[in-house]
């Protein structure tokens, strides 16, 4: 399932990234240790700032150069999130 689309309107989360509980509940089973809510954990937010990173230079950089658009989604490291 791809959860990330892309749009030009405001990011909304009509099925386009998971909401918390979706994506713990993406494991069926319902068990979980510490490593598996740190992993998820990680890549739940990484979507979330790669989709948020990626509505602003979408939204901000209509019509400007691609080295606007690449500086604001690359505005926040992923490493700040591991």
């Amino acid at each position: 399932m791809k959860w990330i689309t892309t749009t030009k309107s405001k990011m909304s989360n009509n099925n386009q990234i998971p909401t918390a509980l979706e994506f713990l509940h993406r494991d069926e089973s319902g068990i979980f240790n510490e490593v598996d809510i740190t992993q998820a954990m990680i890549e739940f937010a990484k979507l979330h700032v790669e989709a948020a990173l990626k509505a602003a230079a979408d939204d901000y950089s209509e019509g400007s150069s691609d080295i606007v658009h690449e500086s604001i989604i690359n505005a926040y490291p992923f490493s700040n999130i591991i």
